[in-house]
């Protein structure tokens, strides 16, 4: 039987009984229908998770007991950050679902030239907020136990002078620059860098270059922002990180 595991920001401790937030009393009482006594694993993002059971459910709070921490560790040895031009809606939703199951270590949105999505100062935050519940929800589900950190929105230039990666890489329709090319050492933060819809512009990919990021292809075909996402991701994993 899967087990639901339920994201806590909070101190978590064995033999602990403590309320769930409102959120997730509502999601394991009224969504899953849980009853008193079933297992749930709780997680705080601080490392392992915690095994509980389901001491009392009310209208509108559950309470649970803590039983057993857990020290599983799901985290890629492969320090990727997602440099992701903002996309449209669900596109940009599952772009993040996407690449927290994957295992990205920081989602990092830009406005470029072709972004169509325009945010204000309190636009930013507000989604901001969406995209972290987004992630919160691919954690619970994929299994990882540390939720990755994702940065307000900023604008294409702002970021890229100000970014700390030893290794970065574009994508670009323009090189013939293969994934089976590339070395990264281990240890190394790599950046990978993908345009919105309608992909980056030639200035910003030479600015990129300039940036000393290099080249990738992923093939002869033009893909979708979000599905070249998912498959550039994958294809690092599958290299340098934990998918064998």
């Amino acid at each position: 039987m899967t087990i639901s595991r339920i994201f806590q920001n909070i101190s978590l401790a064995i033999n602990h009984t403590l309320c769930l937030s409102d959120p997730a009393s509502h999601h394991v009482a009224r969504v899953l229908r849980s009853k008193i006594g079933d297992t749930i694993t709780l997680f705080n993002g601080q490392g392992g998770e915690y095994l509980c059971h389901i001491t009392h459910i009310g209208k509108k709070q559950v309470t649970v007991t803590i039983n057993e921490f857990i020290d599983r560790q799901t985290e890629s040895p492969l320090e990727l950050y997602l440099i992701q031009g903002i996309s449209r809606g669900e596109k940009m939703d599952y772009t993040i679902q996407k690449a927290v199951e994957l295992g990205v270590k920081k989602i990092i949105p830009l406005f470029t030239e072709r972004s169509t999505v325009k945010l204000d100062k309190e636009r930013r935050e507000k989604r901001l907020l969406h995209w972290q519940s987004i992630a919160i929800a691919a954690c619970e589900q994929s299994g990882r136990n540390t939720i990755p950190d994702i940065l307000l929105p900023e604008s294409f230039e702002n970021r890229l002078s100000s970014l700390n990666v030893d290794v970065g890489f574009v994508l670009s329709p323009h090189t013939h620059s293969p994934l089976s090319a590339i070395t990264i050492q281990h240890n190394q933060r790599v950046a990978l860098l993908i345009g919105p819809e309608g992909g980056l512009t030639h200035q910003e990919i030479q600015d990129a270059l300039l940036s000393k990021f290099h080249p990738l292809s992923l093939g002869p075909r033009i893909l979708r922002t979000e599905t070249a996402a998912v498959a550039a991701i994958t294809a690092l994993q599958c290299r340098f990180g934990d998918m064998k």
